[in-house]
């Protein structure tokens, strides 16, 4: 340290510095345990099981419109949105019934006839577990 500074700032400098490094070292220690404990939030490997009927029925470059039954805008909505995007891929996935293809993902039981129906769809496939592959009534 340059001799024109105090002790008392010289210190405090010092006492800083160590603090600042012990607090990284202490969170990457609590984000090892943390990752350790849950190694994926989002459940993308789960989403992989559940929608690897729709990547088996359809082409790698298929595009597929995207239906649910979760509020739209919230954050539920956007994780499973995103995860099975990112498990469909190549595959591109698009809010809404403009595609032929429509993947169904939903978070409970319900009349997924009727729901594709409202929407002018029909179900190709139920894949179980909330996943339905609809086809366009007047598709191919």
């Amino acid at each position: 340290m340059s001799p024109g500074f105090p002790f008392r700032i010289q210190a405090a400098v010092v006492l800083a510095a160590l603090l600042s490094l012990w607090g990284t070292f202490a969170y990457f220690g609590a984000e090892s345990e943390h990752q350790k404990q849950i190694r994926d939030p989002d459940q993308i490997a789960a989403q992989a099981v559940r929608l690897a009927g729709v990547r088996s029925s359809t082409p790698d470059n298929a595009e597929l419109g995207y239906i649910t039954d979760v509020e739209p805008g919230g954050v539920l909505a956007q994780v499973m949105f995103n995860g099975a995007a990112y498990v469909l891929a190549p595959r591109l996935l698009h809010q809404g019934i403009a595609q032929d293809w429509v993947l169904g993902n939903f978070s409970r039981p319900a009349d997924f006839a009727a729901i594709g129906r409202s929407h002018g769809l029909r179900i190709e496939r139920d894949l179980g577990s909330g996943v339905i592959l609809f086809r366009k009534e007047n598709g191919k």
